[in-house]
């Protein structure tokens, strides 16, 4: 399992930094900001999703989900710790951030989430806003992305998806909590087991 999702984060360049039980985190990194750097964070999140289901696949009586978090700033890098064991690695909101991120998906039943700070000006990547989330330890909510698919890979039900999604979540930011309940059970009819329409159905009921 290890194999399958450190091949796709060395290959486009990262830096694995840390393995607590089943998570791993890595790290790419630039003295500037760089596009390509989250790019290739974004592309190596697609390839561990798609190795992970080629792995559960060969090993059906040991599925293994894997959900993954990206979000993009300053961390402070370097050894932490004292005395006689240290670790190098990134430390600070960016890093927590990130985690939160993860943690997001099980919720929402997705797979690959990113902040807005990861996916601006990435074109060829097919994603689709989810929503605002204040995450544990923020004052101010993140508008958080799902990542499907490299766009040139994307079906025509997946970019239908995004579109419906789309006009469903612009209902319920308007507080149009009946018309928004409507627009995500109709998805739901087309794509069934769509976790984050299936979340927000659950808060336009509340609502």
């Amino acid at each position: 399992y290890y194999e399958t999702i450190f091949e796709p984060i060395r290959q486009h360049g990262g830096m694995i930094t840390n393995v607590v039980g089943d998570a791993a985190m890595a790290i790419w990194i630039e003295m500037r900001p760089e596009e390509k750097r989250r790019m290739h964070a974004c592309i190596s999140a697609l390839d561990i999703e798609r190795g992970v289901c080629r792995f559960n696949q060969a090993s059906p009586f040991t599925q293994l989900p894997t959900r993954i978090g990206l979000h993009s700033g300053q961390v402070l890098l370097g050894n932490i710790g004292a005395v006689d064991h240290y670790e190098y690695r990134p430390v600070g909101d960016i890093v927590n951030t990130a985690a939160r991120i993860e943690g997001l998906n099980k919720y929402l039943g997705t797979r690959i989430l990113a902040s807005e700070e990861v996916i601006t000006q990435l074109d060829n990547i097919l994603i689709r806003e989810i929503g605002k989330f204040l995450l544990v330890g923020k004052s101010k909510p993140l508008v958080i992305y799902e990542l499907l698919c490299r766009k040139e890979e994307s079906d025509q039900k997946q970019r239908d998806l995004c579109l419906f999604y789309t006009d469903a979540l612009d209902a319920f930011k308007r507080q149009a909590w009946y018309e928004a309940l409507e627009k995500f059970n109709t998805i739901i009819k087309v794509y069934e087991k769509d976790g984050p329409s299936l979340y927000f159905i659950k808060l336009c009921k509340e609502y």
